[in-house]
């Protein structure tokens, strides 16, 4: 019976452990290649090894599918969001060029954007978003590094900070 409660102890000790502890379940990939281009209002991601994405959109939704889906875990916001009914996505993040952002369709409005690097330079400013369904910022000539996107609503002046990486391949 001794030689059990041993074994029996850490295992309850390690259980209760890893209970304490948070975990947070966040789709991650890491790419060895891909790429992301836009011609006439089209926009196409693509990613090596990864299945055909697609997004469907209906009543009042969009649905993606594969590699490029937002963050469900909403790391890419800084501090507490002001917009945080507008429902917002942006992705691919990290991203090597074109960033897409999504907005709730029933704000019926646009929003402004700036960028800027660590250093608090401006790499655009003032820049309207008007497409809820998946606005279009260009970041293929910002150099790698880490970039503050900040967004506001014109109307009542309310807005939040997300953090973009740019990568280089």
């Amino acid at each position: 019976m001794n030689r059990l409660a041993l074994p029996f102890l850490f295992v309850l000790t390690l259980s209760f452990s890893a209970a304490a502890q948070q975990f947070d379940v966040c789709m991650d990939v890491v790419a060895s290649g891909g790429g992301q281009g836009i011609q006439s209002n089209r926009y196409l991601a693509w990613t090596i090894g990864e299945p055909f994405v697609q997004t469907l959109h209906g009543a009042g939704y969009a649905a993606t599918q594969g590699f490029h889906q937002p963050d469900p875990c909403g790391k890419e916001f800084v501090g507490t969001s002001n917009l945080a009914d507008w429902g917002m996505s942006l992705f691919p993040n990290p991203t090597s060029g074109w960033l897409t952002l999504r907005y709730s369709p029933e704000k019926k409005r646009s929003l402004l954007a700036s960028a800027y690097d660590m250093l608090g330079r401006p790499m655009f400013e003032n820049q309207t978003l008007d497409a809820p369904e998946g606005s279009f910022i260009d970041a293929s000539a910002w150099p790698a590094g880490v970039y503050f996107l900040l967004l506001q609503d014109p109307v009542t002046q309310a807005s939040t900070t997300l953090r973009v990486v740019r990568l280089s391949f």
